[in-house]
């Protein structure tokens, strides 16, 4: 394909991202948690006080409930929109997960003319192994890592005598940010094993660059998944991932047998008549079939 038509395929996924993303979006930051009682009092969209009854504002609510220590207060400290920031970031969050198996199949299919009949099997699995690990990822950023931060630090506010007023959109801002990196850095292990598998790289580019790789979690776990929380906190989250690639190299070099082969070195043959093209190609020069 020209390059041209290259992009005019990614301008098409995207737009299908895109279109999902925003009725997502808006759903979630509609649709209220407790139905009934929105249908009895249809008069909260006047005002919009339906904002305090819907599934992103019960989704605050538990993470401080579940999160925020007894005596801390937070405290809108930038300016009276620091709470609809709040909101949307949090509606943002939200909207990515439920779409994660929409943005998994779209990037599948991208690539998928240049995948063989029996690569394309392995759609289903991609998008059902990144959509539950991105999730697994979620709840282990939640559960573990946001709650670990909170109490890793809750003592230094005494050791330095600082009072427990934390500013709203900082807190909120850094709990969704470990939340959702953990979630996406928990899809790696998909995307390695699907390069090893389709015979992009192969598993001993992984085993020969073994410390590079993991240097480059650590570095990226560092900077990006846990912030304010310390080296304790970056090797609560770097085992677990190190885990997983080695995990999924070990199962990437299971499903493919020898390494892989050199573009020169590869033959691309018709599957109508078995002629050896020299390169890959749309349709056969020997008998003008279509390759795909």
């Amino acid at each position: 394909m020209p390059f041209s038509e290259h992009i005019n395929e990614l301008r098409k996924r995207l737009r299908v991202v895109a279109i999902t993303f925003l009725l997502i979006f808006f759903v979630v930051i509609l649709f209220p948690a407790n139905p009934i009682y929105s249908f009895q009092n249809p008069g909260q969209y006047l005002n919009l006080s339906f904002l305090s009854n819907t599934l992103i504002s019960a989704f605050i609510m538990k993470v401080e409930t579940d999160l925020v220590p007894a005596g801390w207060q937070l405290i809108a400290a930038q300016g009276i929109g620091e709470p609809m920031e709040v909101y949307f970031v949090a509606s943002l969050l939200i909207t990515i997960t439920i779409d994660m198996p929409v943005i998994a199949y779209e990037t599948y299919k991208f690539i998928d003319p240049a995948l063989k009949e029996e690569e394309r099997k392995l759609i289903y699995p991609f998008i059902i192994a990144a959509s539950g690990l991105f999730a697994v990822g979620i709840l282990f950023g939640y559960f573990v890592l946001a709650k670990f931060l909170v109490v890793a630090l809750a003592p230094f506010f005494v050791a330095t005598g600082t009072s427990f007023y934390i500013d709203t959109g900082a807190f909120y801002y850094v709990i969704f940010l470990i939340i959702g990196s953990t979630g996406v850095s928990f899809t790696s292990p998909v995307f390695v094993y699907s390069l090893i598998r389709l015979r992009v790289l192969s598993p001993s580019f992984f085993s020969k660059n073994r410390v590079v790789i993991w240097f480059l979690i650590w570095v990226i776990t560092g900077l990006f998944l846990t912030p304010d929380g310390g080296p304790l906190l970056d090797l609560v989250i770097f085992f677990p991932i190190v885990a997983m690639v080695e995990v999924a190299v070990f199962l990437g070099k299971r499903s493919v047998k020898g390494d892989v082969v050199p573009p020169e070195k590869r033959e691309f043959r018709c599957p109508s008549c078995g002629e050896n093209l020299g390169k890959p190609m749309l349709f056969c020069s020997n008998c003008g079939k279509s390759i795909a």
